[in-house]
């Protein structure tokens, strides 16, 4: 489920991960080529950031309500 899931969305949103541990980070790659956008929330660097469409840098604690309050 989780693949179709990354087939089909349009937005992938990854939050306080690493997304060093397989097979979650692959879900990654497949929704970019689905062409999905792919926004990165977590306090330090990951694998994917180079091909993320924005990478938000801070603790989810702090960054995801800011997103709350602007959304």
């Amino acid at each position: 489920r989780a693949q179709l899931a990354a087939e089909t969305c349009d937005l992938l949103l990854a939050v306080g991960s690493s997304l060093g541990v397989y097979p979650a980070a692959g879900m990654v790659p497949i929704a970019k080529e689905s062409g999905a956008a792919l926004i990165i929330v977590n306090a330090e660097p990951t694998p994917f950031d180079p091909i993320a469409d924005a990478v938000l840098r801070g603790s989810i604690s702090e960054v995801l309500p800011a997103l709350v309050r602007a959304s």
